[in-house]
């Protein structure tokens, strides 16, 4: 069974909610790349039942951070899986702006592309340079992939509230 239908099953039944975050939503916000891992966005408060839900799939902690765990596959076949976790007030307004996707032809919740690429700005705000071309490039797909205007008084807001000026600058460069 793939495993977004474990894990959406596994997580109803235990009352979880969950938003995939990282590279199989920036897939569902149409820009079409690789990704190698399952990264999902978790309520913090409810990391402990997330921790014992993937530990029931075969999936083992990697490591730990206070915004996130890594968990390794418990296959070669499988996806690593990282969950991020948000406030109960961040997720909850993240979830409610949230979407519908199909990954593995199942029906899954994704963030909004503007709450996307909050997610993304942020990363780049405090990313290791090995991390920042790769969501650098994502940010600069999704707004040409979406007809964003990166002049637009939102977008610069956006900007301003998650990365910073530099990257800001960057995007109007890039697709400006």
């Amino acid at each position: 069974m793939p495993i977004f239908d474990q894990l959406s099953r596994a997580a109803e039944e235990r009352g979880l909610k969950f938003l995939v975050i990282g590279g199989h939503a920036v897939i569902a916000h149409g820009y079409a790349r690789t990704t190698f891992d399952l990264d999902l966005l978790v309520e913090r408060a409810r990391s402990a039942a997330w921790e014992e839900l993937l530990a029931s799939l075969g999936y083992s902690v990697h490591a730990r951070h206070e915004t996130f765990i890594q968990f390794n596959a418990p296959s070669p076949q499988s996806w690593p899986v990282d969950l991020m976790l948000a406030s109960a007030e961040t997720f909850a307004g993240m979830w409610g702006e949230a979407g519908e996707a199909r990954v593995e032809s199942v029906a899954v919740r994704i963030p909004s592309l503007r709450h996307l690429l909050a997610l993304k700005l942020h990363v780049l705000k405090q990313a290791p340079g090995h991390r920042a071309v790769k969501d650098l490039n994502d940010v600069v797909q999704l707004i040409e992939f979406n007809g964003l205007d990166v002049r637009a008084e939102e977008f610069r807001q956006l900007c301003l509230r998650y990365g910073n000026v530099s990257w800001y600058e960057k995007l109007v460069t890039t697709c400006g």
